[in-house]
């Protein structure tokens, strides 16, 4: 071999080596250990998530009165945590000592009506105690998800919820049901905590492609957002997306104390949902984003302390005493668990 080929063939071989080490640098930033306030160690290695249920309706009455989408079980196992159902018929005081029991919540999607769901109820009582724990150094994260956003807004900024979504003062109507959008994030979002360890690929890849799956009619736009002193005394804006015909709305945003995140796309469709119906991206980075998103949430949930009285008690709480119904010919989902 010449030494110009010998050269060349050197070259070549650091170049590969330097692409994959910038490629497993970027990927290893998945792994980061996340932080919502401070420099907090983690706490507690097992965590359980706590999920509200919804009433059912329809054809799927057949399987049992309350349900929840398989999707936020599998989100919550695919990076290391555990679930637990929140019965939305439960009690003030059963969802109070489930809360001291369980170390974060998800709100997740639907479209059940705010002013006619005991969601509202229990939700409701969530938040205040999750409130009421943090400023006593107690971190009990919340996630809420469209209708959880829904839902988690309207109570920040002090909506009556006798008008749930039918609020046209504080909802607007979008045309963002069953599509995929772009995020637009502001310039500072790396001070968010959503994004502060986000790798640089995937944000710029929510912003280009338009792989972050919406399925609502009603949004919060920026303009409202800076009218309501309470919402934004609460809440930060970390992204905005723009429906069919442009309007711009508000997509996600974190609690600018509180450890509560809110969602009106859907990040972990991507791995979970196979409806061609919807218009759901399965792509490798959609992919790698629902995972972040995931890894984010239960690192969050790893912080608090919360446990039950005894692994008795715990076992008897999870969601693998119950099994996934298959439901694609019925509901929008493959699975849901049915109570």
């Amino acid at each position: 071999m010449k030494a110009e080929e010998k050269t060349t063939t050197v070259l070549f071989v650091i170049l590969v080596i330097h692409m994959s080490l910038a490629v497993e640098m970027d990927m290893d930033i998945f792994a980061e250990p996340f932080d919502h306030a401070g420099n907090r160690n983690t706490k507690n290695d097992r965590p359980i998530i706590g999920v509200l249920s919804q009433e059912t309706d329809g054809n799927v009455t057949i399987f049992g009165s309350q349900l929840i989408a398989a999707t936020y079980v599998k989100f919550i196992e695919s990076a290391g945590g555990r679930m637990a159902p929140i019965f939305i018929n439960s009690t003030a005081p059963q969802i109070e000592k489930l809360f001291n029991s369980i170390n974060g919540a998800i709100f997740p999607g639907g479209h059940r009506l705010l002013h006619h769901s005991n969601y509202t109820r229990v939700g409701k009582q969530i938040l205040e105690l999750a409130i009421k724990a943090y400023d006593n150094g107690d971190v009990f994260p919340i996630w809420g998800e469209c209708l959880g956003l829904e839902l988690i807004s309207m109570l920040v900024a002090g909506r009556d919820m006798r008008r749930g979504q039918l609020d046209s003062e504080f909802f607007t109507d979008v045309n963002a049901e069953n599509i995929s959008l772009t995020l637009n994030l502001p310039k500072d979002y790396k001070t968010a905590s959503v994004w502060k360890y986000a790798p640089t690929h995937m944000v710029k890849y929510l912003h280009d492609n338009k792989v972050a799956y919406n399925n609502h009619v009603k949004a919060i736009t920026p303009q409202t957002y800076h009218k309501n002193r309470l919402l934004k005394k609460f809440f930060r804006i970390v992204s905005t997306s723009k429906d069919r015909k442009g309007v711009e709305f508000i997509s996600t945003m974190e609690g600018k104390k509180y450890p509560v995140y809110l969602f009106h796309w859907h990040p972990a469709k991507s791995q979970f949902e196979w409806s061609r119906d919807l218009d759901i991206k399965h792509s490798f980075r959609s992919i790698l984003t629902g995972q972040y998103f995931a890894n984010f949430f239960v690192q969050q949930a790893k912080l608090s302390e919360h446990q039950f009285p005894s692994v008795e008690e715990e076992r008897a709480t999870l969601i693998s005493n119950y099994k996934p119904t298959d439901v694609h010919n019925y509901l929008p989902f493959v699975q849901a668990y049915f109570f």
